[in-house]
């Protein structure tokens, strides 16, 4: 038996012989102990004894919203988000505090995949004063999803303030900047993760397709072979390395870059087709192929992005 169960096994014992023996008062200051228990627990991340603590405590003080909030935050922590939900909403209806309540539901909601509701619950948060760092992370990554670019950077930027040190909310600041066209900013962003986690390889990416649509082969060059160089596994980087290399007049290294994203994935058709037309260096191909190819390719990047924020979004809990 751990030293967690036996403590909260003491506590236990106490709360039910001494609140027998000296009456209610002596009853709830043991409670209320114990709540503190719980909530020391959950801070120190040992989830499972917060758990079995809370509800000892809550069957005694079942209107009680701190331990509701609780409770709700370690069903959240565990994937059990309906339940989360409701003691989230019990915690309102006994006068739980409304601006941390509202925050949890509208991260409950995010990790359900409703974002109608997550943006309405973190407004009303944000509405009620609060304005902590996690809150404008999540509230800029929803506005993001649901299209609202400019309220996503304007949320991601005031994160970036409360917190300059967080690298997935520059590039997420970087990625709304580049929404609404304001590239120079976008890059700035970039620039801000890499220089916080050098091992960060997705904001390389998004650099080289900014220089790359602005025809500076040289910049995209760079920016692509350091996220190559990160990420090996990823066929789309080493295509639009290629591409880079062959803007800059690199041909020989471009069908070598073009030939590492068919190792990885060696059915997709675009990639033969460029590659068909960098060994052949016909320019007039190349550009039909452009054409041809040009929803394909924004279609893979627009994936690409919905994976990327996907997993953001998870790794941030």
């Amino acid at each position: 038996m751990n030293r967690n169960c036996s403590v909260l096994i003491l506590f236990t014992c106490l709360y039910l012989i001494i609140g027998l023996s000296f009456g209610s008062e002596v009853k709830e200051e043991i409670g209320e102990n114990l709540l503190e228990y719980a909530i020391d627990l959950y801070q120190r991340g040992d989830y499972n004894a917060s758990f079995e603590a809370i509800n000892h405590y809550l069957i005694d003080n079942g209107e009680n919203a701190s331990a509701l909030n609780l409770r709700g935050l370690l069903y959240m922590n565990n994937g059990s988000y309906e339940f989360a939900n409701e003691d989230f909403h019990k915690a309102l209806t006994h006068n739980g505090n409304e601006s941390i309540l509202n925050y949890n539901l509208g991260l409950n909601s995010f990790y359900l995949g409703d974002m109608i509701s997550a943006d309405i619950y973190f407004n009303k948060a944000r509405a009620l004063g609060y304005s902590s760092f996690d809150l404008l992370f999540y509230s800029g990554l929803v506005k993001y999803g649901k299209g609202s670019y400019t309220e996503a950077a304007e949320l991601l930027q005031n994160a970036t303030i409360k917190n300059p040190n967080d690298s997935a909310t520059w590039f997420n600041l970087g990625m709304a900047y580049e929404q609404i066209k304001k590239f120079d900013l976008a890059v700035h962003a970039y620039d801000e993760a890499i220089r916080l986690d050098p091992s960060y390889e997705k904001p390389w990416f998004f650099k080289g397709r900014i220089y790359h649509s602005f025809g500076n082969s040289s910049l995209a060059q760079m920016a692509f072979h350091n996220y190559t160089t990160l990420e090996p596994r990823d066929d789309l980087g080493w295509f639009f390395y290629a591409k880079s290399l062959h803007d800059g007049g690199k041909n020989n290294e471009s069908v070598q870059a073009l030939e590492e994203a068919l190792k990885i994935n060696p059915s997709n058709q675009m990639y033969l087709e460029f590659l068909n037309v960098y060994v052949n260096k016909n320019e007039t191909s190349f550009n039909e192929v452009i054409t041809s190819r040009l929803s394909e390719d924004v279609t893979i990047l627009i994936l690409s992005l919905i994976g990327i924020i996907s997993i953001l979004a998870i790794f941030r809990r």
